[in-house]
């Protein structure tokens, strides 16, 4: 398994409730129609005001994505149709819409079970 975590922080005067929207009606459908679904595509929304978080309010993110595929290949393919020509035009100008592009991260992690 290869699995890569995003971490998205919502635009500057977005509600939280606004980003969500837009990122699960929006954006997740034209990240599924540019490139070929993930083995795991979620996406984890902080809760905010929740007792139970320790230290949020010190966290530059909204949510955490997940994408898992099969091995790095199969990455690399999702990632070359991602950015093909259009589609990665079509993307970074969406990303714009809700996504505080300066705070956008990503990396690759290791599963221990």
């Amino acid at each position: 398994m290869f699995k890569v975590l995003a971490f998205l922080k919502r635009k500057s005067g977005m509600s939280q409730d606004e980003f969500r929207t837009y990122y699960e009606t929006r954006h997740a459908a034209l990240v599924a129609e540019v490139a070929p679904p993930p083995g795991t595509y979620r996406r984890n929304f902080l809760m905010t005001g929740d007792a139970t978080n320790v230290g949020a309010e010190d966290l530059d993110f909204d949510v955490v994505t997940e994408m898992e595929f099969a091995d790095r290949r199969e990455y690399a393919r999702w990632f070359a149709a991602l950015t093909a020509p259009g589609s990665r035009e079509r993307v970074e100008a969406d990303q714009s819409n809700f996504i505080d592009r300066q705070k956008f991260r990503v990396c690759v992690v290791e599963v221990e079970q």
